[in-house]
């Protein structure tokens, strides 16, 4: 504001009208105005225009309401600033307490006289400053004001700790415990007011006078006590305290981070404090993964969305753990952690979204330990159970264990609509890909999964034809037990390894019906009778047709059972005894 447009001081303000009908009214006004003056002057250099233009109106402001009203006086107690028994300034706070300096220092009331010069205001104003400041030294606001001569300031106070006794004296006297502020006058006339006020002040450290840390003459015995109790007690406290130092210390920066900021954020953030605590948590959620603190990261995670920056912050921050040296760390880390930390990785994982799922399968994919590894592959069924084409992308990986890994997921899954995805999966050049293939096949209705583990049979090895004919043989059906006649019924059928046809007679007896009974009398009856690998077969034989068991099966092994050829009678009697023990 130009100096021109500044109040004159014979000018009133548009209000000096009703304050000069309320003397309360302006008594408050002019101690405002005296608070926000001290705090422009704590805020600013003493030469800023700022804090000389609030001086200059509260000067001004003074000495035009004392030429109004004449003195005014100010009483002081702990918390509050009072005109006759009206509060003007009640403490809102510790730091917002105008009244605790004057009661602090003895002030308990203080009366501004008509005609204060601006030097007094100042003075004034500096020595609370003084008091209050970071270095306050020894002279408190009494004996400061007391220095500077204020003639157009009366106070009044109580002694300070040296003037005890001599306050106690007057009082005994009758006197009141106040003393009185000095009157202008010379420097002796001031000095012998003093001494009259104190006539013991030239008497020091006379019995029963007070000390600085006792009163004279009493017993030190219980100082000694004290001292001893302090020595007694020293080993356990210094314990204590560095007990509650290390539990403090214990706490990871993180942690307590996060605890701030959620604090903050209940505590009514602006909508700009929540976009800056948005763009400082993606920093703390990077540094409780590097510490492997993965509940702390995801309580991190949790608050993104108070600050609106969820959509914004979990992409980038996402990018940032599927690096190859991220998902290194995590997993060294995470291999030498135990269930409980495991499930708050996996926790934090399923709220990053879909980005979690690619976490999950490169820590999976990494990951030496076996019981992590079996905790990452339930939690990545359970994320993509309701859409398993999530997993279309790892199923092309070079390598063949996380393909592996993905199709046993998938298997965990079930369901009909994996059957696309374990096709491509049958084709793996590894072995042991396309045999997971076939057991998650398992998980898909036998109508819809047939025709691929039928496909699957041609060229297959024994273990993978053994694979597939297990899960064939889930229910009876006559195609498939055609094929497997054919099978028997070949020229090469004796050429096959053990397995191959224990796995064939195996899928037989649990797929065939009537329909293959005839062909399967035959082959009891076919072959050299002398043959010892025919015996065997023929043995099989009578075993399938006990184990289909329908009546015509149980005719067929009683016409066997009467033929002339013995090795074809026992085998059938002994199958017909199976049928009835099982009966």
């Amino acid at each position: 504001m130009d100096m021109t447009d500044r109040p004159q001081a014979d000018e009133a303000p548009p209000e000096s009208a009703e304050r000069a009908s309320n003397p309360a009214r302006a008594a408050a006004a002019i101690i405002s105005q005296f608070a926000r003056t001290l705090k422009t002057c704590r805020l600013y250099d003493a030469n800023n225009p700022t804090v000389v233009r609030f001086r200059d109106e509260f000067a001004t402001a003074l000495r035009r309401l004392l030429e109004q009203h004449g003195a005014l006086t100010f009483r002081f107690n702990s918390d509050d600033v009072l005109f006759g028994e009206d509060s003007l300034y009640p403490a809102r706070s510790r730091d917002d307490n105008f009244a605790l300096p004057f009661y602090r220092d003895g002030v308990r009331s203080i009366t501004f006289l008509p005609g204060i010069e601006p030097r007094e205001v100042d003075a004034l104003i500096e020595a609370l400053m003084h008091v209050t400041g970071p270095n306050p030294g020894e002279n408190d606001l009494v004996t400061l004001l007391w220095e500077a001569q204020l003639s157009h300031l009366d106070l009044d106070y109580v002694p300070a700790d040296s003037d005890v006794g001599a306050a106690d004296a007057a009082a005994e006297s009758g006197e009141g415990a106040l003393i009185p502020w000095p009157t202008t006058g010379t420097e002796d006339e001031g000095t012998t007011e003093v001494s009259e006020a104190r006539p013991d002040a030239a008497v020091t450290n006379a019995k029963g006078s007070r000390s600085d840390d006792w009163t004279t003459g009493d017993d030190t015995l219980e100082v000694e006590a004290g001292f001893e109790e302090l020595e007694f007690l020293a080993p356990s406290e210094v314990a204590r305290f560095q007990h509650e130092y290390e539990a403090e210390h214990a706490i990871s920066n993180v942690t307590v981070t996060i605890a701030i900021a959620r604090a903050y954020l209940n505590a009514g953030a602006s909508e700009d404090d929540r976009g800056e605590m948005g763009r400082f948590l993606p920093r703390v959620m990077r540094q409780a993964v590097a510490s492997a603190l993965w509940l702390e990261g995801h309580e991190a995670l949790k608050l993104l969305p108070e600050c609106g920056a969820a959509t914004s912050a979990i992409p980038s921050f996402a990018q940032e753990l599927l690096q190859p040296i991220s998902i290194a760390t995590t997993v060294e880390k995470l291999d030498q952690q135990e269930s409980a930390e495991v499930a708050d990785f996996i926790a934090f994982a399923r709220d990053l979204g879909d980005p979690g799922i690619d976490w999950l399968n490169l820590v999976l994919a990494d990951s030496q330990n076996r019981r992590n590894r079996r905790l990452l592959a339930e939690a990545i069924a359970d994320l993509c159970r309701k859409n398993p084409e999530r997993l279309a992308p790892w199923l092309a990986d070079p390598r063949w264990f996380v393909v592996r890994n993905v199709v046993h997921i998938l298997g965990w899954i079930g369901g009909d609509q994996i059957l696309g995805l374990l096709q491509g999966a049958l084709r793996h050049p590894d072995p042991r890909v396309r045999q997971e293939a076939i057991a998650s096949l398992g998980q898909v209705d036998l109508r819809l999964a047939r025709p691929v583990l039928v496909r699957m049979l041609d060229g297959a090895d024994s273990r993978m034809m053994s694979a597939v004919l297990h899960q064939l043989s889930a229910s009876r059906d006559p195609g498939v037990a055609r094929l497997l006649i054919s099978y028997v019924q070949s020229d090469t059928f004796e050429e096959r390894p053990a397995e191959e046809k224990r796995a064939i007679y195996a899928a037989l007896s649990s797929t065939g019906g009537d329909e293959v009974v005839p062909e399967l009398e035959a082959e009891l009856h076919r072959g050299n009778w002398f043959a010892r690998n025919q015996e065997i077969h023929r043995q099989s034989i009578a075993r399938v047709l006990a184990r289909i068991g329908t009546p015509i099966a149980r005719v067929a092994l009683e016409r066997g059972a009467q033929s002339k050829r013995g090795p074809v009678r026992k085998v059938c009697e002994e199958a017909l005894m199976g049928i009835t023990t099982r009966d």
